[in-house]
């Protein structure tokens, strides 16, 4: 319906990826026939660098990716980083010392490495989800006092996520961005960092105005690149506040809802696919 989408960001988990994790054969043609037409395609995911590149690789993508929910935009061919923000010092360490007090399962994400504790079973399910691979350090709390991590994740129950979000954003307010990205993580980041931040960076780096990119998505962490982009895209999965920004929603990621908005935005025929 509109040929003259330039860019298009997409975020990886319950979006591009359905509810197991998994690249369906129908968004995996679709995102490549839309490469093919000249546009630019880009992940925009919260993961680390790392674990977004076995999708970037099965899509043939050699774009820039936005990842660790917008502190992070490096090019996965060419390792060129436009963007590598990290969390002070001083926070880490104070953050780490909460974990600890309250023996919370806490990511630590430092020159896209993770790290943890110990083994626990919110470890065990994050890794499920990612998979991302863990390294156990048993002096974790002293060994990475006055690093500067990109950024950090309390996994925990939902409830205490619930519970801890308005505390620690005030807590940080004016230091750190925190945010929930799923109903049990935590999310601290550097201050400012988020997806729309990014996708402005690598729109301009294009030269690519707002308008004419689009941006589609699911969870709280990709409300501002909705925002930012000329067209923002909730799958029918997205919480209620993401569809509440988005000016289309397509079927859910288990129907292939990011080929459904592609197909009908390009006007791609489902036997190109």
């Amino acid at each position: 319906m509109n040929t003259t989408y330039r860019l298009c960001a997409i975020d990886l988990d319950d979006t591009l990826l359905n509810s197991h994790h998994v690249l369906s054969d129908a968004n995996r043609k679709v995102v490549q026939k839309v490469a093919q037409m000249g546009v630019i395609v880009i992940i925009a995911s919260g993961r680390m660098h790392e674990t977004t590149l076995p999708t970037v690789q099965a899509l043939g993508l050699q774009t820039p990716v936005i990842s660790y929910n917008g502190a992070m935009i490096r090019n996965p061919i060419t390792g060129e980083t436009w963007l590598n923000e990290t969390v002070p010092p001083e926070l880490a360490d104070e953050i780490r010392a909460f974990a600890r007090e309250n023996r919370f399962q806490l990511n630590y994400y430092l020159d896209d490495h993770i790290y943890s504790a110990e083994h626990t079973p919110w470890m065990e399910l994050y890794q499920q989800r990612t998979g991302a691979h863990f390294e156990i350090l048993p002096d974790f709390y002293e060994r990475l006092k006055g690093t500067a991590p990109t950024k950090l994740i309390i996994v925990t129950h939902p409830a205490t996520v619930q519970e801890l979000l308005p505390i620690m954003q005030q807590r940080y307010q004016g230091r750190l961005t925190v945010m929930r990205s799923n109903v049990e993580y935590l999310e601290f980041l550097p201050l400012n960092a988020s997806k729309g931040k990014a996708l402005a960076i690598v729109a301009e780096r294009f030269h690519i105005p707002a308008e004419e990119t689009i941006a589609i998505g699911d969870s709280w962490n990709d409300i501002s690149m909705l925002q930012w982009a000329g067209l923002g895209v909730a799958v029918d999965n997205a919480k209620p506040e993401v569809k509440a920004v988005a000016r289309r929603t397509v079927p859910s990621c288990d129907e292939d809802g990011v080929a459904v908005a592609l197909n009908e935005i390009f006007q791609i025929k489902e036997n190109n696919t």
